[in-house]
């Protein structure tokens, strides 16, 4: 590549205004996702290197990685390395489009994604940005590369390029939910599991006292005034709301993995889901509670993938959507084997 060393006296340094059209492109497209995150912050020490007149700075995956969960503010633990051939095909999926769009803001120059395989354990994939000329990148349009599965000690294990394998991260409970029965997993038959049922069964003996209240000021009579139409539609929607509150519970035995939406997750949680499975390392048995995200990286695009409900096109069963195309990558979920295949040809 070229130029990846550009002069410190040039003013307005056409490769940094490339890199900062890039990081422009970056915020307005990609969001707050692990990948698009991680480029972010290679480009913006590239940007950085650049003016100073330095050579584009390699960062690892682990590095990436752990600024991602930083700038996110998880209290999750570690963070788990990106995986190159997803970071590769993130970029290679998007390439075209910022070197169009670079052309089209007059710059000469687009970044290019460089990967640097690592070697085991203990030498983890490092990654680059390189400057090249614009016609180069619309000339030679890269393919996508092979998908393949990366574990955290480097190791690369071949899998189907339309399977996808769902990761499970902590996920951090709501405020009433941690006050209640804390933030780790537990036996659902122990206290704190009778204490969750326990939430449950008082929202529907609130839905039943509204519901006689409401039937004894309607069983009396006497002429419907505006604030009798008032007090029962207010109750309506109270009583509505706490049965939507109890869905995620209410579904568990059956679907084992529910979502857990707004009420049970913190305000820094945007995804995340119940989870009562079998573990293995009871010996009693039983099924541990516990509130987690499962989600994992889309085989077509690269993009992040997050468990929705199916709606009307997969009724009664939660699958995988693609944050970037979630009505066309569509997956299906497998709660034990954490496993899902695309449910539409693209």
């Amino acid at each position: 590549m070229t130029g990846n060393s550009p002069k410190p006296g040039e003013t307005r340094n056409p490769q940094v205004l490339a890199v900062e059209l890039a990081l422009d492109w970056l915020d307005q497209s990609s969001g707050q996702q692990r990948i698009p995150m991680a480029i972010r912050h290679l480009l913006e020490a590239t940007r950085v290197a650049f003016e100073r007149g330095e050579a584009a700075p390699e960062k690892d995956s682990l590095t990436l990685s752990e600024l991602w969960r930083l700038h996110r503010g998880s209290d999750a633990g570690p963070a788990t390395p990106l995986r190159a051939s997803e970071v590769s095909r993130w970029w290679t999926s998007r390439e075209n489009h910022l070197a169009q769009l670079l052309a089209d803001r007059g710059s000469d120059w687009t970044p290019r994604l460089v990967v640097h395989p690592g070697g085991g354990r203990h030498h983890a994939t490092r990654f680059s940005i390189a400057i090249e000329p614009v016609e180069a990148a619309c000339d030679n349009p890269l393919e996508p590369t092979e998908v393949a599965a990366v574990d955290t000690n480097g190791a690369d294990e071949a899998v189907p390029s339309q399977t996808i394998v769902y990761r499970v991260d902590p996920a951090k409970p709501a405020l009433w939910l941690r006050l209640l029965v804390g933030h780790r997993p537990f036996p659902i038959d122990s206290w704190r599991g009778y204490v969750l049922l326990g939430s449950a069964v008082v929202n529907f003996v609130l839905i039943g006292f509204m519901a006689l209240v409401s039937y004894l000021d309607w069983s009396r009579p006497r002429p419907v005034s505006t604030a009798n139409l008032a007090s029962l539609a207010l109750f309506g929607l109270i009583a509505a709301g706490l049965w939507v509150q109890t869905r995620p519970i209410r579904q568990l035995p059956t679907r084992r993995v529910t979502i857990a939406g707004a009420g049970y997750l913190a305000m820094s949680e945007l995804y995340g889901q119940l989870r009562a499975m079998h573990d293995a390392d009871r010996k009693a048995g039983g099924r541990v509670f516990s509130v987690v995200r499962h989600w994992a990286i889309c085989p077509i695009c690269s993009a992040e993938i997050d468990l929705a409900e199916g709606g009307a096109s997969f009724p009664e069963r939660l699958v995988g959507r693609c944050h970037d195309a979630p009505a066309e990558h569509v997956f299906s979920f497998d709660p034990v084997r954490l496993v899902g295949h695309p449910l539409r040809a693209v």
